[in-house]
């Protein structure tokens, strides 16, 4: 039966007595009532409404904290009150009227118990969902965050971290298994023995690994599949097929004492890892020193922590596999685009390193401007992964002269190296040939026996001549050849050489020896070459070395780049463009260039001007290269804003890009 307190005066409550055998205790305030239920069963508080009215409020509060778990509240009241005392005291279970027999009172009694019981199981229950909810809403969390943390050594600090915190852990270790590659067995699988932490003690940390085996704890738990929970390390259950170590604990001064050790599961059920937790604890802030506290702190972990662990320690698994498969994705994209580049350099060696110099000077540039507060630049900022992708785009940006005629790609004067040839060869036949037909003459003269001296030293005269021309034109052919600006006077002087109207390389050679000799001995394909009045390129052949840009496009756009990585095609394809619609392929103004091509533009140029001498140009000072930058910056064809943050922070001083620099030369 329910305990029977009155909260007023019992004379004036109760009319008669009360059933035999129950306890009735009288009180006169809030916080006496409250003492007089703490420990004790289900209790029915008979109340004189004029208490209820003075401590209202304090009562209303105390009912919704907890207090109806604790009694069943009535009031009893004269029936004509009856009405009035409910619309007044909204919060009571229930009226009773004057006379209160002791029939009735028995009656609310036996239904007090009963209420008091219900109430106390539904907020048994709500508390119990309540927990549920909360461990479910932060098993989601937790589940978030492991699903957005791609650095796998960080990942595997907040699956440690997050596991200890959930089951009130003083310490946890991780392990992942290695399978052996070359074995069907399970023979040279190991576990590694990956991460520690520990709330109480410093623990000198260092990886190694273990047999995957059923000595460790570890390992039974990962070759088995099954949960591992025990109160005391040091009293195993009988028959256990591990031992727990105690070496740490007798060099560290530590009690590892309870222990919860959860397999990591991943979409194909296999155990990829096992998380070790050690010594829940009552008070979660408690440091575990000295060694005595861990008998009265540590407790045993429950069930309940073996569900949350086992969940999260799932959810850890997915998490891992899909860090650890996009870092085999990125480790992959890596090699490949290193491929990529070798490829570049093995079709023109003499750019070999430009690709990785352009990418280390654009990041630099990048990384500078992104952290301007002030000015037009404020609001160019650059996240992790756009400076990997500004990156992949600067090693990239070249990849397209794959795509460009090798002879042209590495033309380094005006004539290619087998029309030179050719070209000396012939001469070197026209030399011989006026000599052979200079003696011819000039012996069939003195064979007649009537040449005269004047006319002998005339066929000298005349073959020296021939001979100073045909030196000449040679020599202008040499000298015009190098792809330096053509001189005005070695112009006109190409210019007045007579030519064969032949117009390209295969109509040349149909033309034997004997036939140039007899002069003309250039055509006017190879006059025109040679007349190229800057650098080594023709006009045909400018188009096809921009053509590259082109090239880089097509062969990038086709590439299925994940979300971080798809502007690569875009920043490459605009590397050429110049703010003032100079630049190629497309001849874009300033508002379709974008900042990164932008900047990945300057680190090019000035890369090109100082990379060591090239067959077609000298490499330039570095004050010189950065002199051409600001005439182009003046003259609106690059970015005045981005060269000036290259000047000022010295981009150009990049201990790696000097390193890569002075490796090259």
């Amino acid at each position: 039966m329910a305990h029977l307190l009155i909260w007023g005066d019992t004379r004036e409550i109760l009319a008669g007595g009360v059933p035999a055998g129950t306890p009735v205790e009288e009180v006169r305030s809030l916080a006496a009532l409250q003492a007089a239920l703490d420990g004790r069963g289900a209790a029915l508080v008979l109340a004189d409404p004029g208490h209820l009215e003075a401590e209202k409020d304090a009562v209303e509060a105390w009912l919704r904290a907890g207090g109806s778990a604790q009694a069943v509240l009535v009031a009893v009241a004269e029936p004509a009150e009856g009405d009035d005392v409910l619309r007044r005291l909204p919060f009571l279970d229930d009226l009773l009227l004057r006379p209160l027999t002791p029939v009735r009172l028995r009656r609310k009694l036996e239904r007090a118990i009963e209420a008091v019981h219900s109430r106390r199981v539904i907020r048994q229950l709500e508390g119990a969902l309540s927990r549920k909810g909360d461990e479910l809403s932060e098993l989601n969390k937790i589940g978030v965050a492991l699903s957005a943390e791609r650095d796998i050594d960080h990942l595997l600090e907040l699956i440690l971290r997050k596991s200890r915190e959930i089951a009130g852990a003083d310490a946890g270790s991780l392990y992942l298994v290695e399978r052996a590659k070359d074995s069907h067995n399970g023979n040279g699988d190991q576990l590694r023995f990956k991460l520690t932490q520990n709330d109480t003690v410093v623990v000198p940390f260092e990886e190694f690994t273990i047999p995957l085996d059923e000595t460790s704890i570890a390992g039974y738990v990962a070759r088995s599949g099954r949960v591992v929970n025990v109160a005391d390390a040091y009293r195993l259950p009988e028959g256990s097929s591990f031992r727990i170590s105690r070496s740490f604990d007798e060099k560290s001064g530590y009690r590892t004492k309870s222990m919860l050790v959860v397999p990591m599961r991943d979409h194909e059920n296999q155990v990829i890892g096992v998380v070790q937790l050690i010594n829940k604890k009552r008070d979660r802030a408690a440091v575990l020193q000295p060694v005595s506290l861990a008998d009265e702190q540590v407790i045993p972990f429950t069930s309940v922590d073996e569900e949350l662990a086992g969940s999260l320690a799932s959810q850890a698994a997915v998490a891992f596999e899909n860090a650890k498969l996009i870092q085999d994705i990125k480790d992959l994209f890596e090699s490949f685009v290193k491929a990529a580049v070798t490829a570049i350099e093995q079709r023109d060696p003499t750019t070999s390193g430009h690709s990785e110099r352009v990418a280390v000077l654009t990041v630099g540039l990048a990384e500078r401007v992104g952290g301007i507060a002030t000015g037009p630049l404020a609001a160019v900022t650059f996240t992790r992964d756009q400076l990997r992708e500004l990156r992949y785009a600067g090693l990239l940006h070249d990849f397209g002269k794959v795509g460009v005629r090798e002879k042209v790609l590495v033309k380094g004067k005006k004539l290619y190296s087998g029309q030179m040839s050719a070209i000396r060869q012939r001469f070197e036949y026209v030399g011989k040939s006026l000599e052979s037909e200079f003696l011819h003459r000039k012996l069939e003269a003195v064979r007649s026996g009537r040449t005269t001296a004047a006319e002998l030293e005339a066929l000298d005269a005349e073959y020296a001549r021939k001979r100073r021309e045909a030196e000449r034109i040679l020599r202008a052919v040499l000298e015009a050849n190098e792809p330096t600006v053509l001189e005005e006077e070695n112009f006109r002087a190409l210019m007045g050489v007579p030519t064969r109207p032949l117009d390209d390389w295969e109509a040349e050679q149909q033309i034997s020896l004997d036939e140039w000799a007899r002069g003309p001995y250039l055509s006017s394909s190879e006059l025109a070459t040679l007349s190229i009045r800057k650098g080594s390129l023709s006009p045909e052949e400018r188009l096809e070395i921009e053509s590259h840009v082109q090239h880089t496009y097509d062969f990038l756009e086709k590439i299925p780049w994940t979300g971080e990585f798809e502007r690569i095609p875009e920043i490459a394809y605009a590397h050429h463009e110049k703010l003032d619609g100079s630049g190629y392929p497309r001849k874009l103004t300033a508002a379709g260039i974008p900042v990164q091509s932008r900047i990945m533009t300057i680190s090019d140029i000035f890369d090109a001007l100082v990379a060591i001498d090239r067959p077609y140009k000298r490499a330039q000072p570095v004050e010189r290269a950065l002199g051409i930058l600001e005439e182009e910056a003046k003259t609106g064809k690059l970015d005045a804003e981005l060269l000036r943050v290259f000047l000022d922070a010295k981009i150009y001083e990049l201990p790696e890009f000097k390193n890569r620099l002075q490796r090259k030369a």
